[in-house]
């Protein structure tokens, strides 16, 4: 049975970090808590101070800043879901967002908590890291950003030190026409991926894609950015990129994929649907670009 801990309600992000320094490793910053309580109650995960960040303001922002969107670690889901109108990237994590579990939990559950839980299933890590989005961190010894991807080191393991939290996500470069989509395989409407893919486009002046995306959840300890497809996207037209070029990154999504199998999916199944689910999210992104999403 799982052991009573002391609650605390740090005001500020600076305080937060410093009760975290404290207390080290025996206390856990709580966001939405929807998959800490579980692990803990389950004695998964185990913990004497419960440092609650419900009331730390600036943490729960969605906004456009210049050419950035930046995303607040306190933000739930349904948050994502209700900004969907700001921008075409959020109406792609909106659209995520609404895959992930009911409507309750989703006013609960937060975007920091699911990337924190840094589970190979999540569904929001695949479209920001296609995305490029990055990780803003506070710790005693100031802020640091990192790569998204980087912020993923294996099964629910990330980069945060002890003392260090996760404040914010911010989406660079989202100015201009640029569209996302995330797919996946479940069992049901609300369970964790067996397989997801998800693709980001970007287009320059004259019509050909000047960035891209794309990134693999559920097969691999960590979401993983398949960098030939990007390289073969970048340069192409729209009609180039929906007619062959999405099936040859769907070849790169194969050979990049490092599935198990597991008592949800085959490792061949998910490793051929990575094919089937980038083509998809890649067709998804020219449609919306072409005014057809």
């Amino acid at each position: 049975m799982a052991n009573n801990f002391e609650y605390l309600r740090p005001t500020t992000m600076g305080e937060a970090v410093d009760m975290k320094s404290s207390h080290g490793a025996r206390a856990q910053f709580w966001a939405g808590g929807t998959d800490m309580m579980l692990q803990w109650k389950a004695g998964i995960t185990d913990f004497d101070y419960c440092i609650d960040l419900t009331y730390v303001p600036d943490l729960d922002q969605i906004a456009l800043d210049g050419d950035q969107l930046r995303i607040g670690a306190m933000a739930t889901l349904d948050d994502l879901d209700l900004q969907s109108g700001l921008h075409p990237l959020t109406e792609a994590l909106g659209e995520t967002a609404r895959m992930m579990c009911t409507k309750q939990t989703r006013t609960l559950a937060t975007i920091g908590g699911n990337l924190c839980n840094a589970s190979p299933s999540a569904d929001l890590s695949p479209p920001l890291a296609a995305m490029g989005a990055q990780a803003r961190i506070l710790g005693p010894d100031g802020e640091r950003t990192i790569p998204l991807t980087e912020f993923f080191t294996g099964v629910r393991k990330t980069a945060l030190a002890d003392g260090e939290m996760l404040t914010e996500i911010v989406v660079p470069d989202v100015g201009g026409d640029v569209a996302a989509s995330y797919n996946r395989v479940a069992r049901t409407v609300v369970d964790i991926a067996l397989v997801s893919s998800a693709a980001f486009i970007k287009l320059d002046s004259s019509g050909k894609i000047t960035k891209a995306g794309v990134a693999l959840g559920a097969v691999a300890p960590t979401v993983v950015r398949v960098n030939k497809a990007e390289d073969l996207l970048i340069g192409c037209s729209l009609k180039e990129a929906a007619n062959g070029v999405a099936n040859k990154a769907g070849e790169h999504a194969i050979a990049t994929a490092n599935a198990i199998t597991d008592i949800r999916a085959s490792k061949e199944y998910r490793t051929d649907m990575t094919s089937v689910l980038t083509q998809r999210a890649i067709g998804r992104c020219v449609a919306i670009l072409e005014g057809n999403g």
